[in-house]
C-alpha cells in the first residue's frame, strides 16, 4: 500500500504544503454533478459574466490533463472548460482513488478500491486509533441492566470486551490491522473515551480538548478517528419548549469542532458525527412495562417524552407506529411525542449534518462524515431492563452495526445490509 509519509498526516501544512479540501472534477458550481450548467459556468467565465469563487474556481481547474489526470495550472481558461464539456458529455471520467498514485486529498492508494486492507475505498487511512466523545451512551451506561453504572466495554465506538455481542469500531479496526491499529482496552481507556454521562452539547468543546490532550499518549501522536455522539440530552427535558436553544445548539457544536479543527493532531482525522437517534421507539419498546411506567421514568430527565407514560392517546395504532405524522384525533399526549420526534427529526439532526458539511468542504475537518441513525427501531431487547432507557448491550450491538455499515467503513463489508 502506498502511504503518504506519517508527519504529512499529522502536521501537513507545515511539513508537506498547502493541503486543499477540493478536488479538481469539473463541478464548477458545487452541486455534486458535472453538467451542462458547469460548462455554462465556464463559458461564462471565459466571456467575463461570471466571476468563480476560490472553492468553485479549483473545482474547475481541470486542465491540463497529465495521462488522464488533472494537473490543475491556477488557471481557469478555455482548457479547462474543454475538458469540463467532455466530462459533463460522458466523453470523459476521471478516477484518482485505485490508481495506485496518491493525489489531491488522497492519503493514500494502494490501487484497489477495498476497504480493510489499510487504505479504504476513498483512499483514506483507515484508523490507527479511535477516540469517543460522548454521554451516557458513550459511557455504556446501564448496558448490563445495572442503573448509573458505566461499562465502557461494552460501547459501540470504544468497546473492547471481546466476549460480548458488541462488535464495536475499535474491535473491527483492530481486527483489519491488529499490528498497525492500537486498539483500547481497560488499560488505556481514560486515553481513548472521553465520554461522559449527562454530557450536553455545551461540553463538546471540553471533551474535544481532552481528546487532543490525550493523542500524545498515543504512538502516532494523532487521532486516527474521533466519534462524536451528543445531542440526546439536549433534546431531553421537561418539555419541548425547554430542549437546548437550537441557535445555542449549533454554537456550542461549532466550539467543539473548532476544537478539533484547530489542533494538527485531530485536524486530518476521520470525525465520525452521528445523527441523534428516534428516541421515541426507546419509550414505545417499554411503554406496557409497569416497573418502567410507574417507578423509574419519572425520574429520567426525558419528560417530554416520557411523561404520561402510560397514556397511548394516538388516533390509531398506526398512528402510534407512525411518529412521523399527525394523524387526526391524535390526543395532545400523542401530538407532544411526535413534536418532540420531530424536533429531532427536522431542527437537530440537520444541524448536526449541515454544520459538519460546512467544515469538511472548506477543508478545517477534511475528513469528517455524519452518520444518519434516526431510522432505527429500538425494540425492548435493545433497552436495558434497569433504568428502562439507555441501550443495552443488544442496543449497542445494535448501533455499532448500523453505525459501521452507514460509514465509509462498511461499503465493502459482506455482513452490511443497510
Amino acid at each position: 500500500m502506498k502511504r503518504v509519509p506519517v508527519l504529512c498526516l499529522v502536521i501537513p501544512v507545515l511539513l508537506c504544503g498547502t493541503v486543499s479540501a477540493v478536488d479538481p472534477d469539473g463541478d464548477v458550481n458545487v452541486d455534486g454533478e458535472v453538467d451542462v450548467v458547469d460548462v455554462l459556468w465556464g463559458y461564462q467565465v471565459l466571456m467575463d459574466a461570471r466571476v468563480l469563487g476560490t472553492e468553485q474556481e479549483m473545482h474547475g481547474d481541470v486542465a491540463p490533463l497529465v495521462s488522464g489526470v488533472p494537473a490543475p495550472d491556477g488557471i481557469f481558461d478555455l482548457g479547462d472548460v474543454l475538458v469540463i464539456l467532455r466530462l459533463a458529455t460522458g466523453d470523459l471520467a476521471l478516477e484518482y482513488c485505485g490508481d495506485g498514485l496518491i493525489q489531491y486529498m488522497e492519503q493514500c492508494d494502494d490501487g484497489n478500491h477495498i476497504a480493510g486492507d489499510g487504505c479504504d475505498v476513498t483512499c483514506m487511512l483507515e484508523p490507527t486509533n479511535q477516540f469517543n466523545i460522548g454521554d451516557s451512551i458513550g459511557e455504556g451506561e446501564a448496558a448490563d441492566g445495572t442503573i448509573g453504572e458505566a461499562h465502557h466495554e461494552t460501547v459501540w465506538s470504544t468497546g473492547y470486551a471481546g466476549g460480548d455481542s458488541v462488535n464495536a469500531f475499535n474491535e473491527r479496526f483492530e481486527s483489519v490491522d491488529s499490528a498497525g491499529y492500537y486498539e483500547n482496552n481497560a488499560g488505556r481507556d481514560p486515553v481513548f473515551n472521553h465520554a461522559v454521562s449527562g454530557a450536553v452539547m455545551g461540553d463538546f468543546a471540553g471533551q474535544a480538548q481532552s481528546v487532543v490532550a490525550s493523542t500524545s499518549q498515543t504512538p502516532s501522536g494523532g487521532a486516527g478517528q474521533v466519534t462524536v455522539f451528543l445531542g440526546s440530552n439536549d433534546v431531553c427535558a421537561d418539555s419541548n419548549a425547554d430542549m437546548t436553544d437550537p441557535v445555542l445548539f449549533e454554537a456550542q457544536y461549532r466550539a467543539g469542532l473548532d476544537v478539533l479543527a484547530s489542533d494538527a493532531s485531530t485536524q486530518y482525522a476521520q470525525i465520525h458525527v452521528s445523527g441523534i437517534p428516534a428516541i421515541y421507539w426507546l419509550w414505545n419498546a417499554e411503554r406496557n412495562n409497569l416497573l418502567c411506567r410507574w417507578l423509574i421514568w419519572p425520574q429520567v430527565p426525558c419528560q417530554n417524552l416520557l411523561a404520561n407514560a402510560g397514556t397511548n392517546d394516538c388516533a390509531s395504532s398506526a398512528s402510534l407506529e407512525d411518529p412521523d405524522n399527525v394523524y387526526p384525533g391524535d390526543g395532545t399526549v400523542c401530538q407532544r411525542r411526535k413534536e418532540f420526534h420531530r424536533l429531532i427529526r427536522e431542527t437537530y439532526n440537520p444541524i448536526l449534518r449541515e454544520v459538519l458539511e460546512e467544515y469538511r468542504a472548506a477543508g478545517d475537518l477534511p475528513n469528517a462524515s455524519y452518520i444518519d441513525i434516526f431510522d432505527i427501531r429500538f425494540d425492548s431487547a435493545h433497552v436495558n431492563n434497569g433504568d428502562c432507557f439507555h441501550p443495552s448491550e443488544a442496543g449497542h450491538a445494535l448501533i455499532a452495526d448500523r453505525q459501521w455499515c452507514r460509514s465509509q467503513w462498511g461499503t465493502d463489508d459482506p455482513q452490511c445490509t443497510n
